[in-house]
């Protein structure tokens, strides 16, 4: 008698080609983790480009491969042992469990954060994790950032899992991806208990990053999803104050489930904007405030918007201002109301968009690796006028906009109510 080796078990990846996952299989054939087919990655993205209808359960399959080869190389260096390798493999599959129905765009009604429902998941499937060989103890730790090896899956600029939705993220959208992303990645290593690129790799790292921020510009930033998205969250909002939804149900939805919830829905404001979505109608630019140096970048030919250039201190108050923030909803609907109201236009015909995620402008460091002196130097302190770009770069997409429908948008944009908007928004934020 003999043992049969285990059969494999393929997935046909658009980034990776043939994906090996039958080391995993317990843990990817969990309730919570299978989910994830049905979360889109980019959520509403698909509005603008067509073809971002890739899932997370992909994105996580992906990681999980990116981790498989990095730390199979990590474990013939010496850098770490096998029981690591396998549990930040793991990780790198469950970094996204936690993500509720379209993810992002609704975290802020949630009553925890995807992280932290991550956390909640792992800890109920011991049973498969542990099936899988791997150290439960240790996943747990590196879910929660305890361990340094975290960082191989999750550092925000060189993790396995950053680097594979800037790439399938990239492909999905503007058809292109990180120049030497490949290269980037067989320069990375662990040391020290950080992770590092090897200072012949730098030069890709910085690509990288700009990919990053050229990503959140023309993508994950761009107006017409920020609009679209603020809508949709509007919309949830809805359902929850209707009691049609409960916050906690949002972990438990897939988004084709969220969104039939607010097809069925009994809730006026609902039907309205699942409609005006549903058309791909969405709210258009009336009053827009920049900071003064970009505030040619709102595109203002042959549209009634009025742009307001701003100072940077004038704009960090707005940004910061716990009333204008996008988790306020209470708040920017009363504030939507009252701009409404000094228009004299329907109260439901005016959507405020603050500014999304102002903590992503900020550039964060790369440690590089000299290797013949085994010295690590920060690529802030190597490349400085690098990060002033990116921080540049940042400062180009920050806008709050007040938008409108179509029929209001020349009435919202004058310069006499334009002007007591203006006067509200600041009243507010002092």
């Amino acid at each position: 008698m003999f043992d049969l080796p285990r059969m494999a078990k393929i997935i046909s990846d658009p980034v990776y080609g043939p994906v090996e996952i039958a080391p995993v299989l317990p843990m990817v054939g969990a309730r919570e983790f299978d989910a994830l087919r049905g979360k889109y990655q980019l959520s509403l993205s698909s509005l603008v480009f067509p073809s971002a209808t890739h899932t997370r359960f992909a994105h996580s399959i992906g990681s999980y491969h990116a981790t498989r080869l990095r730390t199979d190389r990590w474990i013939k260096l010496g850098l770490i042992n096998q029981e690591e390798g396998d549990a930040s493999c793991a990780h790198a599959l469950y970094h996204d469990i936690g993500h509720a129905a379209f993810s992002h765009v609704t975290e802020d009604l949630c009553p925890i954060g995807h992280k932290e429902m991550g956390v909640i998941h792992a800890e109920n499937l011991r049973t498969e994790i542990e099936a899988c060989g791997i150290n439960h103890d240790l996943l747990m730790k590196l879910l929660r950032h305890e361990h340094p090896l975290w960082t191989a899956v999750a550092d925000k600029n060189i993790g396995t899992e950053k680097l594979d939705y800037l790439e399938r993220d990239g492909l999905a959208t503007v058809q292109d991806r990180p120049m030497g992303i490949s290269t980037l990645r067989s320069y990375v290593y662990f040391l020290d208990g950080k992770i590092v690129v090897d200072a012949k790799a730098s030069e890709f790292a910085i690509f990288a990053q700009n990919f990053y921020m050229e990503m959140y510009k023309s993508v994950y930033f761009r107006k017409s999803l920020v609009i679209a998205q603020r809508m949709f969250q509007k919309m949830v909002h809805h359902l929850i104050v209707a009691g049609e939804l409960i916050p906690h149900g949002l972990f438990t939805l897939t988004d084709a489930e969220l969104l039939a919830i607010a097809f069925f829905s009994d809730d006026t404001a609902v039907r309205t904007m699942y409609d005006l979505l549903r058309r791909r109608e969405l709210f258009k630019e009336a009053v827009v405030f920049r900071p003064e140096a970009f505030a040619y970048e709102t595109r203002i030919v042959d549209k009634p918007i009025d742009v307001r250039p701003l100072s940077g201190g004038e704009m960090r108050k707005l940004v910061d201002s716990p009333l204008l923030q996008k988790a306020n909803h209470a708040s920017l609907e009363a504030i939507e109301g009252t701009i409404a109201d000094c228009a004299g236009i329907p109260r439901d015909a005016v959507l405020l968009v603050p500014v999304f995620n102002p903590e992503r402008f900020e550039a964060q460091d790369v440690n590089v690796l000299h290797g013949s002196q085994r010295k690590i130097q920060s690529l802030r302190e190597l490349r400085p006028n690098h990060f002033l770009a990116m921080e540049e770069t940042a400062r180009s997409y920050t806008a709050l906009r007040v938008c409108t429908l179509k029929e209001h948008r020349e009435r919202l944009s004058s310069p006499a109510i334009a002007e007591k908007i203006a006067s509200l928004l600041f009243g507010l934020a002092t």
